[in-house]
């Protein structure tokens, strides 16, 4: 028989005709759920209920004090210091140790430590016996132990004194703290039941008259609730029911006995075997499963319901699917197969996991990241892209965001105006910043709403997002009331302060889920399984570090003066966790119990002690298996993708002649085609553009823009100039115009200010550019005849090619950076910024889509030579790159190394047989490109795949 079954049968034999008379007091509400079905279960008769408390409710019932919560309780804690000890600690600064202080003063008043005594500052050892009289023997020894090793006078280390200038600080603080409490009829859970057990100590404690109370299910008591206890005892109002029918009570080491042993003794025990017999072994099949991540014990939990036939059992409340790391709820409850009809939940969940504390998140970082200048408010981009592109800013402008994405993009703005997006959406509420931190809550108030308004509005549409509404109205409610304390208490936080402490908040909160407990499988926490026994237990997330948890120490009383006065300690927490663990194995015919085998960040891979204990046990012998996931090679793109027909329907309809595109295959196009023709397949067939990123920085592909821009800029002056040497040569030594015209190019290509652009590496990056076009223009001032044909200007021509079966004439050309004439050659200017090619070069080798480094740049030049030579009949047209990079080196030279294209000396015929070459080659190439039968391959060389934007759709 389940122990509330029995405690139901005792409730009904004895007090069955006054149930009405009777206070049940249980570890949960789930159990106080279970216990009256067990009630029910007993008779076909209606029956009176007992009343169902927890042990926090019990102790309400006895005082007029008013339950203060956490954050209530700082502020008025920090209200007291500052009338203490004045202005020493700024409300930022004083959020993280008001925290430890509320918890240490709470175990001071749950276990009615004397604080007086135990905040004392012990210099002299010979003052222990006479503060701590009335002291054991053994807790003045812990104590004499402490300040002897501790005491600042033998080491007068600065972290000494500043703890004990902390420490003589805490006991006027706490005294002061509980009559500020008391005085607006407040308490923390600690005060509240110190209040209350402190009355029963003196007699003065009220009990109602005929009424009786059991005490069920409860495990590790405080000193509050001994004491409680005990006066009920003494006055012959309360029974003790102790869950003591387990193996461990036969094994007086076993940790998990250790509370269960000493309620026992003190109140004895209602129900259960005499303390001499010996309890039944577990008698369940048991398995140890380690799992490499956390997502795969959620999958197993789906696995295991249906593989082992749970989901068909006539029962389904039976089952307990235990959760000792409430981030899993999500991933267990979206993984539920469809035959699990019924689930219910009674666990929290953290709202830092949800999506709105994520929007919220964001929504601060805006306001944190807001910045006045002119009059204006604007915003980082990175945070204003980061708001636009979450869902719930999809609630409140639709589409509307992602389109200013783009345009943020591909502006590349580096922040953006505050009041130009509260127009463009519509949303001026969201996008105003506070002007001091008081109001950011009212600010993140008045957006919630908003949003909650919005979801009604979705649902017209789309699914329900009642769950949503619920996180927004929890997150509204502690919002708000953080607002009220900062203005009942006249605090003039600073907005970053109250930024922190709305983050502290929220990550704090605990979104509650309840559902019907007497239907469907169980998911729940491991607090929510005291008292209750399931016949399957799938428990999940059995890993040292997470059960137990981690027991971080936070507090400031040290750990041998917590001993000395009783107060809880790390010896108290492992056993508390190990009878929440091994009294759920009492019942249950099967458990599963998971683990995380994979270490990573905090995460051991260990799995927990108990486990450990379990598998070298003989009265368990489980069985271990290990879950493995079969990660086969996702199916791979073919290397090859075989030509269609509409594929050269795309490419006529783009570069034909007379097509309405009215485009041309640039030599950019063309050498794509040759380096990988799948990335032209992507680019040009599919017309996929590259994906356009925030550029924060200068980088490489902006550096060549700039230099390209600003040298059309300050050479457009001398176009067309019959004497511009000359005036090359005037320009080159006018380094302020230099300077400007390049910080005003960069500022148009990166969308900057002046400010931003001539900050950090701007700096720099302007130099070496102001140094590069120098050197440039001094370069060309040492050709005698230079003349400036054409600067940044588009030159067009037609092939003919065979391509749908017919042939068809195709339209190519390009922007040429420079055409100009020298020495009696024409010349095709190509800045490049990168790293020079100076290797010699063939036709073939231009065109060879087999062979690793080809020089694109020649390519690209001599593909604008081809276009522009019948303009220029009778001269060379040569193709001449400047390598800025060596500009001033001794031996630079900007012409090819290949016949007929060293340089205005070369032979015309030699030029006019390779130009005929690369025409020919030229004429083969564009005929593959636009062929019926040559199909988009992937290169060969993979180094080309690391830097290409198209390599996760070739999966390489």
């Amino acid at each position: 028989m389940d122990f509330l079954d029995r405690v139901a049968y005792r409730l009904r034999e004895r007090y069955g005709d006054e149930m009405e008379k009777q206070t049940v007091v249980l570890p949960s509400r789930r159990a106080g759920l279970w216990l009256t079905r067990s009630l029910a279960r007993l008779t076909d008769k209606p029956l009176w209920s007992p009343s169902l408390l927890t042990v926090s409710e019990l102790f309400r019932t006895f005082t007029g004090l008013l339950p203060a919560d956490s954050d209530t309780q700082i502020f008025e804690l920090y209200n007291v210091f500052r009338k203490l000890f004045g202005e020493e600690m700024s409300f930022d600064d004083f959020w993280p140790w008001g925290e430890v202080i509320i918890n240490d003063f709470n175990d001071i008043d749950l276990y009615m430590a004397d604080a007086g005594k135990l905040y004392s500052n012990i210099s002299d050892l010979k003052e222990i016996d006479a503060v701590f009289g009335g002291l054991t023997d053994e807790q003045v020894e812990i104590i004499r132990g402490f300040w002897k090793s501790f005491n600042p006078s033998t080491s007068a280390s600065e972290a000494r004194l500043r703890f004990c200038s902390v420490w003589q600080k805490m006991a006027p603080l706490y005294t002061a703290f509980r009559e500020s409490m008391k005085a607006k009829g407040m308490a923390g859970d600690g005060m509240l039941c110190r209040e209350v057990a402190e009355k029963a100590l003196s007699g003065q404690l009220q009990v109602p008259e005929g009424r009786r109370w059991h005490i069920v299910g409860l495990n590790a008591l405080n000193n509050c609730e001994k004491t409680l206890f005990r006066y009920l005892k003494q006055m012959g109002v309360a029974e003790f029911y102790w869950d003591d029918d387990h193996f461990f009570m036969d094994d007086t080491e076993h940790k998990a006995s250790l509370f269960i042993r000493e309620n026992r003794r003190i109140f004895g025990n209602a129900v259960g075997k005499p303390d001499t017999s010996l309890h039944d072994p577990p008698g369940g099949l048991w398995q140890i499963i380690d799992a490499p991540t956390d997502t795969s014990q959620a999958r197993m939990v789906a696995q295991l319901l249906e593989d082992e036939e749970i989901t068909g059992e006539d029962d389904p409340t039976s089952t307990a699917v235990i959760l000792a790391d409430e981030k899993l709820l999500m991933p267990v409850l979206g993984s539920l197969p469809p035959s699990v009809e019924d689930v219910n939940v009674t666990m929290g969940h953290p709202f830092r996991l949800t999506s709105l504390y994520s929007f919220l998140k964001q929504l601060m970082a805006l306001i944190r990241s807001a910045r006045k200048s002119d009059g204006y408010i604007s915003f980082r981009s990175d945070d204003v892209l980061s708001l636009l592109r979450h869902q719930y800013f999809r609630l409140l402008a639709g589409t509307e965001g992602d389109i200013v994405v783009r345009e943020i993009i591909k502006a590349n703005m580096i922040r953006v105006n505050a009041s130009v997006l509260g127009e463009r959406f519509g949303l001026k509420q969201l996008f105003t910043v506070p002007e001091g931190g008081p109001e950011i809550p009212e600010h993140l108030v008045a957006v919630m709403e908003n949003l909650e308004e919005a979801t009604f509005t979705a649902e017209t549409d789309g699914p329900s997002l009642s769950v949503d509404r619920e996180y927004l109205r929890m997150a509204i409610h502690s919002t708000v009331r953080l607002a009220n304390l900062i203005r009942s208490y006249s605090l003039d936080i600073k907005p970053d302060t109250c930024l922190r402490l709305l983050d502290r908040v929220f990550r704090k909160m605990i979104v509650p889920f309840s559902g019907e407990p007497l239907r469907g499988i169980q998911v729940m926490g491991v607090l929510e399984t005291r008292a209750l026994e399931f016949r399957n237990i799938i428990f999940l997330s059995l890993n040292e570090g997470i059960f137990p948890r981690m027991s971080y120490d936070n507090t400031y009383i040290p750990y041998n003066i917590r001993r000395a006065f009783g107060l809880p300690t790390v010896n108290e927490h492992e056993s508390i966790y190990s009878y929440y663990f091994f009294r759920l194995l009492r019942k249950p015919a099967r458990g599963w119990f998971l683990y995380n085998s994979t270490s990573g960040g905090l995460n051991t891979g260990e799995m927990s002690r108990y486990l450990v204990r379990m598998s070298y046990s003989p009265l368990f012998t489980p069985r271990h298996r290990t879950v493995h996931i079969n990660v086969g090679r996702s199916r791979l793109m073919a290397e090859s993708l075989s030509r269609e027909q509409e594929h050269n329907m795309i490419l006529l309809s783009r570069y034909g002649k007379n097509s309405e595109a009215n485009k041309f295959l640039s030599p950019s196009a063309v050498n794509t085609w040759l380096n990988c023709r799948m990335r032209f397949y992507y680019r040009y067939v599919c017309g996929m553009p590259e994906e356009e990123m925030l550029e924060k920085e200068i980088d490489q592909r902006r550096f060549g823009n700039i230099m390209h821009e600003a040298l059309r800029r300050l050479y457009s002056t001398v176009k067309g100039s019959a004497d511009a040497v000359k005036e090359v040569s005037k320009m080159a030594g006018e380094r302020e115009q230099i300077r400007e015209t390049i910080i005003a190019t960069a500022m148009d290509e990166m969308h900057w200010d002046r400010p931003e652009l001539l900050s950090g590496k701007g700096v720099i990056i302007i130099d070496v550019l102001e140094r590069y076009a120098r050197e440039l223009l001094l370069y060309d001032s040492r050709h005698s005849d230079l003349r400036l044909l054409h600067l940044e200007e588009d030159f067009t021509g037609t092939f003919t090619v065979a391509s749908a079966g017919a042939r068809t004439e195709v339209m190519v050309g390009g922007r040429a950076d420079r055409i100009d004439m020298t020495d009696g050659a024409v010349r095709v200017v190509d800045y490049k910024t990168g790293a020079p090619k100076r290797d010699a070069i063939t036709i073939e080798g231009l065109f060879d889509e087999e062979k690793d480094k080809r020089n694109d740049a020649v390519l690209q030049a001599l593909f604008y030579c081809a276009l522009i030579r019948q303009i220029h009949r009778g001269r060379l047209v040569l193709p001449t790159i400047y390598w800025i990079q060596q500009l001033s080196s001794a031996d630079f030279t900007p012409y090819t190394r290949a016949p007929g294209l060293e340089g205005p000396e070369a032979l015309y015929e030699e030029w006019k047989t390779i130009m005929s070459d690369f025409q020919m080659h030229l004429e083969l190439t564009l005929n593959k490109i636009f062929a019926d039968n040559e199909d988009f391959t992937m290169t060969s060389f993979r180094r080309r795949c690391a830097c290409c934007p198209y390599r996760t759709l070739c999966r390489r």
